[in-house]
């Protein structure tokens, strides 16, 4: 196995990074393929990267662990303010829609603890209190319907 050159001391070839962050290599050379990534070197065909690489590799997996953001907005973010390609407005539209899906899960949450206190030997249908936040939580997605309507009726 071919060794990078001793100015590259430190580096760590792509199977090893893989391993350390829980990658597929393959999901390396794809970042590296988008442009998210590159290796500092390369030595009989292997890629070797350094700490900056690493640590810029470690944020590519938890952004993409947390489903969060796609690979488009994490290359913005990556990017950094310098790029001039709508930093700011990425992070801000980011921050905006973390906080919208914040609250619907709150929502959702609050939801589940009033079945689990008030319902838990019955199903919750007919409750006002569960209706009444369903129907409300609905009205923000477009339905604009009441409590007492029925299924029948909206469709």
């Amino acid at each position: 196995m071919t060794q990078p050159a001793a100015s590259d001391a430190g580096l760590v070839p792509i199977e090893q990074v893989a391993r350390r962050l829980g990658l597929r290599a393959s999901a390396i050379r794809y970042y590296e393929q988008r442009g998210l990534v590159t290796p500092r070197s390369r030595h009989a065909g292997r890629r070797w990267y350094g700490p900056a690489e690493i640590r810029r590799l470690a944020i590519l997996r938890y952004w993409q662990a947390t489903g969060l953001m796609n690979l488009d907005e994490i290359g913005e973010i990556l990017a950094g303010p310098a790029a001039g390609r709508g930093w700011a407005q990425v992070v801000t539209s980011r921050i905006e829609a973390l906080r919208a899906q914040a609250e619907r899960i709150d929502e959702a949450r609050g939801l589940l603890e009033h079945i689990l206190t008030f319902h838990h030997d019955t199903a919750p249908d007919d409750c006002p209190h569960y209706e009444a936040r369903i129907w409300q939580a609905s009205r923000g997605n477009g339905h604009h319907g009441h409590a007492h309507l029925t299924g029948d009726e909206l469709a």
